[in-house]
């Protein structure tokens, strides 16, 4: 009896922490032609025409942010989000308010990149000025090895739009999928614009 009571009270807890963790998980939506183009994102104060064929998950708990892939985040991950630049800078100690330039916002963020846990071989490969929706922003190409000693090579765009810092990441397996899927974030970062009042 008493075996039967702990099978039976051990796949009652296992359904209940599949349905758990299950709920928990941000739900994957398809991006096909019946999303709205251009996709408001009104806990980011933006607006952007989202990459048709991919899918979306949105984190609503930590900030709103956005995120896409095709195939799955050890394949392609791109996100969108943002930070009160009153925030310290992941492993730097700083933050971007006050008078930094674009470019010196820049070089916080490629800072914070070379000294992410598991990030080896880290190469620049430009950074230059950008325009997104109006706004002076900054575009990073960088590659480098993660934990596993994949090589990876990313874009990032950061822009500082009133208190908020938005970065727009494309990050992907140098061979095949970055070149790959690259124009899809390309092309959506080029439709952002900025919905918030007074900017």
């Amino acid at each position: 009896m008493g075996r039967v009571m702990s099978r039976t009270t051990g796949l009652l807890l296992g359904l209940l922490l599949g349905v758990a963790t299950t709920a928990c998980a941000p739900p994957w939506v398809p991006i096909d032609e019946t999303t709205p183009r251009p996709f408001d994102m009104p806990t980011l104060q933006i607006r952007m025409a989202m990459p048709m064929g991919w899918m979306s998950s949105y984190y609503a708990p930590v900030g709103g942010y956005f995120f896409f892939t095709v195939h799955g985040s050890e394949l392609e991950e791109f996100w969108v989000r943002r930070f009160p630049r009153s925030a310290i800078v992941k492993g730097t100690g700083r933050n971007t308010s006050g008078r930094l330039t674009v470019q010196e916002i820049a070089e916080i963020s490629l800072d914070s990149r070379r000294l992410d846990d598991g990030t080896g071989n880290f190469e620049v490969i430009s950074n230059r000025p950008a325009t997104i929706g109006g706004q002076a922003c900054f575009r990073l190409d960088y590659r480098h090895r993660n934990a596993i000693g994949l090589e990876k090579r990313a874009l990032e765009y950061g822009c500082p739009v009133g208190d908020w810092l938005y970065r727009f990441e494309f990050m992907a397996p140098e061979e095949h999928y970055f070149d790959h899927f690259v124009g899809d974030f390309e092309a959506a970062v080029a439709t952002v614009e900025f919905t918030i009042p007074g900017v």
